[in-house]
């Protein structure tokens, strides 16, 4: 496969060495492509194409990759997909789920893979998690919740740029950017839910239009309850993440595991030897090292489905229940009530637009900042 690298920010450069060093079997760069003309000694030996027309015109180009700005994302995928190239898109795969919608029937008609920069799914704690849940081993799951707040971001890192932290730009802050890879994680395990709840803050912590602090509470077909809450202002923050089952619990955090197994409820409650006890319990603690492979790892499994060798595990559709959830908890702060699922994305949509169309863009960015504060935080 020889891929065409749209954006040549921090996350297209990394990509781009990733390629070049040969992490990706059966992957080749073709060539880039960014609004501003890279210097070619920057990107040794990759064709720089001149307009995004010539990539997507280019007969050597199989598959596109876009690493640029969210707001972008959509229409980039889509022209690859129309174009008739595979598609990989960074997190999000669009800020409206709707949006993201269309993105995965465009794909189905043109026959074409669209895939999402889920890294995170890589990660070998999430993966763990994941796979303790699915087997069913610690029983149903009564309750979850994960508390994300690490994502502290100074005002400058908003202030820095004319679009940050607001509609028109960004189109969401906390949820949308900084969380929405635990979204995805949530949704991976979890599904979505059934009903939810969310309230956010809008410019709590910041001088921004959107919100950087949410907590929602959902409700899940057979009584699973889960909490989510997430926040940019709070300084350090913690991210624990907890699941409850008749038959165990785990909890996440420091890169550590911690697991609790024990009989279940049914069984203990019916049995004398706990009538004024606690059941036995076996707890272990795993730890994990390192992140798993990341954005190689991503990029491997888009090659391999793309070959037809292998299962996307990145999809479109997998990136539509992401972008789909924290539309749902905005959609619910805005309208002050529960949001059920299927969720209505064209109302949704409809808010947004006239949200991004009140909008005003920052007239004077702090731009000395911009350079190295942004390559940081990326």
């Amino acid at each position: 496969m020889k891929a065409g690298l749209i954006g040549l920010g921090a996350i297209g450069a990394m990509h781009f060495k990733n390629i070049s060093e040969g992490k990706i079997d059966g992957l080749e760069l073709a060539g880039v492509f960014d609004e501003r003309p890279p210097a070619p000694e920057k990107f040794p030996g990759a064709k720089i194409y001149k307009s995004l027309c010539e990539m997507f015109s280019d007969p050597d180009v199989d598959a596109v990759i876009i690493a640029t700005p969210s707001f972008s994302h959509f229409e980039l995928a889509k022209a690859a997909l129309e174009a008739g190239k595979h598609a990989l898109v960074e997190k999000p795969i669009a800020l409206a789920s709707a949006d993201a919608r269309e993105l995965v029937k465009i794909a189905k008609d043109c026959g074409k893979i669209c895939a999402v920069m889920l890294n995170q799914r890589t990660t070998p704690i999430y993966a763990r998690i994941r796979e303790l849940v699915a087997s069913g081993e610690l029983g149903r799951v009564n309750r979850a919740s994960w508390f994300m707040t690490n994502w502290y971001r100074p005002q400058i890192y908003f202030s820095s740029s004319p679009w940050r932290g607001t509609w028109k730009g960004e189109a969401g802050g906390a949820l949308i950017n900084q969380s929405i890879h635990n979204i995805d994680i949530f949704t991976w395990i979890f599904g979505l839910p059934d009903t939810l709840r969310a309230w956010c803050k809008f410019g709590k912590y910041h001088d921004i239009e959107v919100e950087d602090e949410a907590t929602a509470c959902m409700e899940y077909a057979g009584g699973m309850t889960a909490t989510f809450a997430t926040c940019t202002g709070e300084f350090p923050g913690s991210n624990r993440f907890e699941i409850a089952c008749d038959k165990g619990f785990l909890r996440a955090e420091n890169g550590e595991l911690f697991i609790s197994r024990f009989e279940s409820v049914a069984d203990y409650t019916m049995n004398t030897k706990y009538m004024f006890g606690t059941p036995e319990c076996v707890e272990i603690t795993e730890k994990f090292d390192g992140n798993g492979e990341q954005h190689v790892g991503v990029l491997k499994n888009f090659v391999a489905a793309a070959d037809c060798d292998g299962r996307l595990d990145f999809s479109a559709e997998e990136g539509y229940n992401s972008v789909c959830l924290a539309n749902a908890m905005l959609l619910s702060a805005w309208t002050k009530s529960d949001v059920s699922f299927p969720f209505d994305d064209e109302k949704y949509a409809r808010i947004l637009s006239e949200k991004m169309r009140a909008s005003k863009l920052r007239e004077n960015p702090d731009t000395d900042f911009i350079l190295d504060f942004q390559k940081s935080f990326r």
